[in-house]
């Protein structure tokens, strides 16, 4: 992975931009640390911070196509790049390069916009047209890879990070209001959204382009859901014997690689799964990473290990201590450009500047097998509730949900009343296309109340969910509630959230490329064709990946229930923490929160011996993480920019020395024009 940005300007040299995109590069340093390249011509600036993990002698970037006449800015891998060469070379085809990215350019030569479907990938990326004055952008299909642009009457500016964006906008933006109750309802903004007006994200699976300033944004892939039922792999036999296949081939192609590849190891099912496909492979050392807590309930390390010893692997302990929750929690808003509800980015952040020092640069995790599994509770939830919508008046059915949440079973009959009349709420309603999620959307607008009169009155007349509705438009319509479900899943929390302030964010804050097998375009289409009764078998769920790998694992992992990735909140923050960020004297001046309801949380919150619910954590974090986030994004200027020396393409008349020799920039790695 890397950081890209770019400034095209839509009349020809309005302004030298070459300031601009040398900070915004800069500002992205932490995204690629192992060299810089500028690319500059009358009408369009583009920039590359890169993390060289394949070709890392020849692949620089900016890179061009064999006349110079495609520019190319990519963050990123191209997994099946080596079949992609193949094929191109066949046709005439030329490559300077050994990198994976370069097929972009010729496979744009050959299919311009339609070169997206030959593509095996996580990828963000722009190719300029140099002679044609045409800049088309794109984003992989389920969004592992960040792409956020801005555009003025004058520009279009892009980058990797919104951080970049910013600091090439002539002014700072403003809080979006609209997006942050989208976060506070969805735990992200919505896809296309973001915290700051005016700055938008470009959508997984599509790209946009920009001619003659004219902007357009097509999708190029959607959720393949197989349009019948007899379409679907009902067998557990045949199932077994392709996810398999599928999910080898998916490990295998992600350990292509010119420096060592590493893994996540969680002591779950999903990432122990990935761990023996890569021994199986590959039987030589392997090095995997894992978090232990200081917090018993959050640690996983006797499954860590019992899969570490299991496999043979090189294993490293990351041990979370609370107090890292607070002393990096601001560091990691800067990271993320978004507020959070809950405090697991944390010890991920940690963990990535754990991998970096001992000398790794790429690791393969997990993310993905959740959403297309059907391992979620709320899949069981959503079944559950469809079941207990044909006897609406049982008065047993609804202790179901006992066997989701065991812990139910042990509350008082009051709490138990609580459970059973909250997973009613719209019971009837299982043809509103957001059943399976609306009673926990509401649930995590419990925030609220906490919210400033001003922004309160904003809420009551703006529904986030329809902006949703507005945005998946008729996708969700020939689907079954379960496929929503997963739908809504993967379109919105995995996208906005897991791959994001969970993911990319924190791998890349220290220079760590993440790679996803379960999310292989392949390995999604097979998930999706499996019947759901095979997926979730009745309430265990990722039954068949049980199935298929039980005889790659021990059983105490293929058996164990699921557990939550999560971390310390309440346990961790400490009155300093709160104090400084929860002060009165802030909360007036910021507007956003009602400084006397705040007063009540922060009282609540320091008193050891009043416990607080789970969704008082939740606004605890995003309380924080919200004034964190208007702090350093609005409130002050960004972080110091560190120092870089591009190489440097410069096509403009009369004012480089090097008036577009590709050969002589390359020469003269890390001299600046």
């Amino acid at each position: 992975m890397c950081g890209i940005a770019g400034i095209i300007q839509k009349s020809e040299m309005q302004s030298d931009p070459f300031k601009r995109i040398r900070t915004m590069v800069a500002i992205m340093k932490h995204r690629g640390p192992d060299g810089q390249g500028i690319y500059l011509d009358q009408q369009a600036s583009l920039g590359h911070a890169r993390l060289a993990i394949i070709d890392p002698e020849g692949g620089i970037q900016p890179m061009s196509n064999e006349d110079d006449s495609l520019w190319l800015v990519c963050n990123g891998e191209i997994f099946n790049y080596i079949e992609l060469k193949k094929d191109l070379e066949k046709r005439g085809h030329r490559f300077k390069t050994r990198s994976d990215v370069e097929v972009l350019l010729h496979l744009f030569e050959e299919h311009r916009e339609n070169l997206l479907e030959h593509l095996n990938g996580q990828y963000a990326f722009a190719i300029w047209d140099r002679q044609r004055k045409n800049l088309f952008i794109a984003r992989d299909h389920v969004g592992i890879c960040p792409l956020f642009y801005y555009q003025s009457k004058d520009e279009f500016i892009f980058a990797s990070e919104i951080k970049a964006i910013i600091a090439a906008m002539p002014s700072t933006p403003s809080l979006n209001i609209k997006s942050l109750i989208q976060t506070f309802t969805f735990w992200s903004p919505l896809p296309g959204f973001t915290l700051f007006e005016h700055i938008e994200q470009l959508v997984p699976g599509c790209y946009l382009t920009l001619e003659k300033g004219i902007q357009k944004v097509k999708r190029y892939w959607q959720l393949p859901f197989p349009e019948t039922s007899t379409d679907m792999i009902r067998e557990i036999e045949p199932a077994c014997e392709q996810i398999t296949a599928a999910m080898e081939k998916a490990v295998q192609i992600r350990l292509r690689s010119d420096v060592p590849v590493g893994a996540y190891l969680s002591g779950g099912l999903d990432s122990s799964i990935i761990t023996a496909l890569i021994k199986r492979k590959n039987n030589n050392t392997l090095c995997t990473f894992s978090i232990g807590f200081e917090d018993a309930q959050y640690d996983e390390k006797k499954y860590q290990s019992l899969v570490s010893n299991w496999l043979d692997t090189n294993h490293s302990f990351f041990y979370c201590k609370n107090s890292d929750i607070p002393a990096c929690l601001e560091n990691v808003i800067r990271q993320c450009e978004s507020p959070l509800l809950r405090s697991a980015p944390v010890p991920l952040f940690l963990l990535s500047e754990s991998v970096r020092n001992a000398n790794y640069k790429v690791v393969l995790t997990g993310e993905g097998s959740d959403e297309f599994f059907n391992g979620y509770n709320i899949y069981k939830e959503t079944k559950v509730r469809l079941f207990n919508a044909k006897f609406p008046d049982s008065n047993y059915r609804h202790l179901l949900f006992q066997r989701i949440y065991p812990y139910i079973d042990g509350r008082d009959q009051r709490g138990k009343h609580y459970w059973a009349e909250f997973f009613k709420q719209d019971l009837l309603t299982n043809s509103d296309p957001f059943y399976s999620h609306r009673i926990r959307w509401r649930n995590s607008a419990f925030i609220e109340q906490f919210l400033h009169p001003d922004i309160r009155a904003i809420w009551s007349e703006y529904d986030p969910v329809q902006d949703l509705k507005h945005i998946t438009g008729n996708d969700l319509s020939d689907l079954n509630p379960m496929e929503r479900a997963q739908y809504l899943e993967i379109f919105v929390f995995l996208n906005g959230y897991l791959l994001s302030s969970q993911g990319d964010r924190m791998l890349m804050s220290h220079s760590i490329e993440g790679r996803y097998p379960f999310l292989d375009p392949n390995v999604i289409a097979l998930a999706l064709k499996i019947h759901p009764n095979l997926r979730l078998r009745v309430l265990n769920e990722k039954y068949i990946l049980k199935k298929a790998f039980a005889s790659f694992l021990p059983k105490a992992i293929v058996s164990r229930k699921k557990q939550p990735y999560r971390a310390p909140i309440h346990s961790a923050m400490n009155r300093e923490i709160i104090e400084s960020w929860m002060s009165r004297e802030r909360m007036e001046s910021d507007q956003i929160f009602d400084p006397a309801k705040v007063d009540v949380l922060k009282t609540k919150v320091l008193s050891s011996q009043r416990p607080i619910s789970a969704r008082e954590e939740m606004a605890l974090v995003g309380l924080l993480t919200t004034t964190m986030l208007l702090q350093n994004f609005i409130k002050q200027s960004l972080m110091s920019t560190p120092q870089i020396n591009p190489v440097i393409f410069d096509y403009r008349p009369k004012s480089c020395h090097f008036k577009g020799n590709r050969n002589v920039a390359a020469r003269l790695l890390f001299k600046e024009c």
